[in-house]
């Protein structure tokens, strides 16, 4: 056994790219190998390489004979002297005529020749196939570069392929393979000789790369957490931009920048939010406060720290004295002023108003307004201060500050209502929350205004699309209608007022909109796939769902619950019990005694007993309650079954069997329908 290995050098990948091009270079090149690949591979990247290394390859695919039948005898003969179709069958296998054999078809005889298969040597396939598993990697943007038509998201410098040290011949975008890498491409650019996988490694690493990802982003980590303890700060780190940042550089170095502090007077998430998105910057904090000072991540291990933080600082300060310019122009009138602009701007050009031209956005923020008025009763606000909110939630839009950073719409609004014109906070703050959540696992709206508004901003989006035709199709969804039914479930869920227990066309109806039942479904299927990737098994998501319930509350509670049962370990058993009680109820519908009518000398005494415990669980009651007395029941259930024949011949006796089982069934049908879920 040997061990393949292959690192693609590049220029610099965008660190969005980094990931997905990793796993996508590992997947082309197991599919490459196939069977000659016995494990998974492991893989590595950087922004300026992609590596991957499959141990315990073998150096060819094993020879076998393989009999391949052919046309049948009475085509292939004529009096015995072979004819074209033989002929050309004997060519197509590479044997004489004389080597063809007969042997017995499905229809009769036909002719077949043994062709050995296999012994496919690694080197050969990946000298002829290396080119195509790079280029063949899925990528949303690629480029062209000098004169060569293959295309890449950057171009590649060189690509290294050794199976045990020794180079396997290969041209890749008119570049023949080599058996050396490189280190950081500033202070290394001396080529090294690859042996290994783990010698390559370790090289990299002596020349200022951590090729790893988890090595690299744990080393950002921990330079950062020393850092700010260091200055006696506080850091929250935010995960995605620490993800970012590991990919945007190949050895993390970390330093502190600082800016005058006088900048602190403008909006601190305005700060914050432009040293993250447009900066990838860490601000620190002191006793709960932003202070002046951030961490940056250099990728220039040797460089002069204070020459680069003084140039960190120069780019941010300034982003930060435009913005304080632009905040100071904005606040020169009233936000309703900034508002009257909408006019001129477009909400979307696939939604049409009853004039057939598309809405403008001054129209949308009516509309929001009008649907959050709706709903404030549904969320427990106060309608008045919710229309308000919404004829003021999108005049941001046109300001400056906006225009310049437009992660900020929402909270320029607030920030002007609250800090200018000093209203109502509850309002102001209704004008920022009904853009959340902007994102899956972003923060929902706080006050029951914003949740009110935060609603109707999605339903109203989804109504217009929906009836406009443009519902999702396949993977496509360029109005972000996913992430806008994803929304209105994490705000449902975040318990609102009245909200855990609405229904969704009982939010539609409220919100003024007609909402139809394609509608409905589309919403709660972004709760089940929630619920899914909480780690609800599919079939109990599918079984609760089809009871019928369009609450979004009411149907994660149940799924939850049934959840808690899964990872407790009880689900195996209930699923294999009540499926079995539900599937005899419905092949024989219409039979059986009804409950509260069986006769206690109808049934042995193991029913009795499953009887007694079914009439005394209550008819109603907390979703965990009534999934205990499922729990409890199942012995009596597994009891009965073991101790009866429920299909008797005697009807008397069959219909009294499967009255007990229907009752069952009635009692625990708003739970879930039974019969959906699996037996595995």
């Amino acid at each position: 056994m040997a061990e393949l290995f292959i690192e693609i050098g590049c220029e610099e990948l965008p660190a969005r790219f980094v990931v997905s091009t990793m796993e996508g270079f590992a997947a082309s090149m197991a599919k490459l190998l196939g069977p000659l690949a016995s494990t998974a591979p492991r893989s590595w990247a950087t922004p300026r390489r992609i590596a991957v290394a499959f141990s315990d390859v073998q150096a060819e695919t094993p020879r076998v004979e393989r009999l391949v039948t052919g046309p049948p005898v009475a085509a292939a003969f004529k009096d015995g002297v072979p004819g074209p179709a033989a002929i050309a069958f004997a060519g197509k296998m590479g044997v004489g005529v004389d080597a063809l054999q007969r042997v017995a078809g499905p229809k009769g005889e036909v002719i077949a020749a043994v062709r050995m298969e296999g012994g496919e040597r690694l080197v050969d396939l990946v000298g002829t196939g290396l080119e195509a598993a790079i280029l063949g990697i899925p990528f949303k943007k690629t480029m062209r570069w000098g004169t060569r038509r293959e295309q890449f998201p950057r171009p590649i410098q060189y690509v290294c392929a050794v199976l045990d040290g020794v180079r396997i011949p290969a041209t890749v975008c008119g570049q023949d393979t080599v058996a050396t890498s490189i280190g950081h491409w500033l202070w290394f650019p001396e080529p090294f000789v690859v042996v290994s996988a783990a010698q390559w490694e370790r090289a990299l690493f002596e020349r200022d790369v951590v090729a790893d990802i988890a090595t690299r982003r744990a080393r950002l980590v921990r330079l950062l957490t020393e850092a700010a303890a260091a200055m006696g700060s506080d850091l929250n780190i935010d995960e995605a931009l620490a993800d970012e940042v590991t990919n945007l550089v190949e050895k993390p170095t970390v330093i502190v920048g600082e800016f005058d502090s006088g900048l602190l007077s403008l909006p601190p998430r305005l700060l914050v939010e432009s040293m993250k998105v447009n900066q990838r910057y860490f601000p620190l904090y002191r006793d709960g406060a932003l202070t002046n000072q951030f961490l940056v991540a250099t990728n220039n291990p040797h460089g002069d720290a204070a020459l680069i933080a003084r140039g960190n600082a120069r780019v941010l300060a300034a982003r930060f004295h435009d913005a304080k310019f632009f905040f100071g122009e904005d606040a020169k009138k009233p936000l309703v002023e900034h508002g009257k602009r909408l006019s001129g701007m477009l909400w979307l050009r696939e939604v049409k108003g009853a004039d057939g031209r598309a809405l403008t956005m001054l129209q949308r923020q009516a509309m929001v307004a009008e649907a959050g008025a709706g709903l404030a009763a549904v969320c427990g606000a106060d309608p008045d201060r919710t229309r308000a909110a919404g004829l003021l939630c999108k005049s941001d839009l046109p300001t400056l500050m906006v225009g310049e950073f437009p992660e900020l719409q929402g909270h320029v609004g607030r920030k002007l209502l609250e800090d200018v014109e000093h209203v109502d906070a509850r309002l102001a703050l209704a004008v920022e929350e009904h853009y959340h959540p902007r994102f899956a696992g972003d923060s929902i709206p706080t006050s029951a205004e914003g949740a009110a508004l935060s609603l109707a901003e999605r339903i109203t989006l989804l109504d217009a699309a929906f009836l406009a035709g443009h519902a999702p199709k396949g993977g496509g969804d360029s109005l972000a209608l996913r992430r806008a039914a994803g929304g209105v479930v994490a705000v449902v869920l975040g318990g609102m007022g009245h909200l855990s227990s609405a229904t969704v066309p009982q939010l539609f109806s409220a919100a003024g909109v007609l909402g139809s039942d394609e509608l409905t479904e589309f919403v709660l299927a972004r709760l089940k796939a929630l619920l899914s990737g909480e780690g609800v098994p599919t079939d109990v998501v599918e079984a609760i769902a089809a009871t019928g319930s369009t609450s979004i509350g009411d149907i994660a509670a149940r799924a939850r619950a049934f959840g808690a049962l899964a990872e407790g370990g009880q689900m195996a058993a209930i699923r294999v019990t009540f499926r079995r009680v539900a599937g005899l109820v419905k092949q024989n519908a219409g039979e059986g005694v009804p409950l509260q009518e069986l006769d206690g000398a109808a049934l042995e005494a193991v029913g009795r007993a499953l009887r007694d415990a079914v009439v005394s669980i209550p008819a109603s009651g907390r979703v965990e309650e009534q999934l205990a007395s499922l729990v409890a029941l199942r012995p009596l259930v597994d009891a009965y079954f073991d101790g009866v024949m429920v299909m008797a011949e005697e009807p008397g006796s069959r219909a009294a069997r499967l009255g007990l089982l229907r009752g069952i069934v009635a009692r625990f049908s708003t739970l879930a329908d039974f019969s959906r879920l699996s037996t595995g």
